[in-house]
């Protein structure tokens, strides 16, 4: 279905090196007819396919988030793991909130202790110091194919590579960080502030991307335009 639907809109795929991409969503609902809660008996697959432009106007530039605690984007053993529209429902009053105050996006801890680090919105957190890629642990996260590609990207720039929960403490420590997904591969963090407890946690000290960050969005970027070689099977040519 990927294949065929990108085929027969070959004429939205944005022009090579605009910045610009088709996005692909599949969509699975529930079709049944039926009242009641309980899961659906009947479903449809669907997929569709928009052109889209760069996820944050300023392009690969930092941008600075807020935590926010009086909302929960999922709860552990819930659906957080989930590619489910439920969980995007539970973030936009924080988004707004975020937004309200001149932030890019809101920053969660986790739902249960209000300690750790858990996502960037709607996107994967990661920090590098020490020579290390340090992405949260949790059972609320969505699990980012963007996140694996760019853990394995580390391992092959010879970064150790650590998923675990990260207290918010930590985030004083980190030498840079950034938020990661799909549509945006890699959104380098100025800053976290924590307007609660009066914390800002300043990572990108002169306001710039950090280099390992740059290094990795360069490199996944190039490997999806062609420019350097796919050494893990990564890529799929439609023609």
């Amino acid at each position: 279905m990927v294949r065929r639907v990108i085929l027969l809109n070959e004429r939205f795929i944005p022009p090579y090196e605009t910045g610009a991409a088709l996005y692909i969503r599949p969509l699975l609902i529930g079709t049944g007819p039926q009242v009641g809660v309980k899961p659906a008996n009947e479903y449809l697959l669907l997929m569709f396919v928009t052109p889209v432009g760069p996820y944050f106007k300023g392009g690969f530039s930092t941008n600075n988030y807020v935590i926010v605690r009086e909302y929960d984007r999922a709860a552990p053993l819930g659906t957080g793991r989930f590619k489910v529209g439920g969980n995007y429902a539970a973030s936009l009053r924080a988004n707004k909130l975020a937004h309200d105050n001149g932030y890019a996006c809101e920053f969660y801890l986790d739902a249960k202790e209000k300690k750790y680090i858990d996502e960037c919105g709607a996107a994967n957190f990661f920090g590098i110091k020490d020579g290390k890629y340090i992405t949260p642990k949790s059972s609320s996260i969505l699990p980012s194919i963007t996140n694996k590609s760019l853990q394995q990207i580390a391992l092959d720039l010879g970064l150790q590579v650590e998923c675990r929960p990260i207290p918010e403490e930590e985030l004083a420590t980190f030498e840079e960080a950034g938020a990661c997904g799909t549509a945006a591969v890699i959104s380098p963090i100025g800053k976290i502030d924590d307007l609660e407890n009066g914390n800002s946690y300043v990572i990108a000290k002169d306001g710039k991307p950090g280099p390992v960050s740059t290094k990795l969005y360069n490199t996944l970027r190039n490997i999806q335009y062609g420019i350097e070689p796919d050494r893990h099977g990564w890529i799929t040519i439609i023609e």
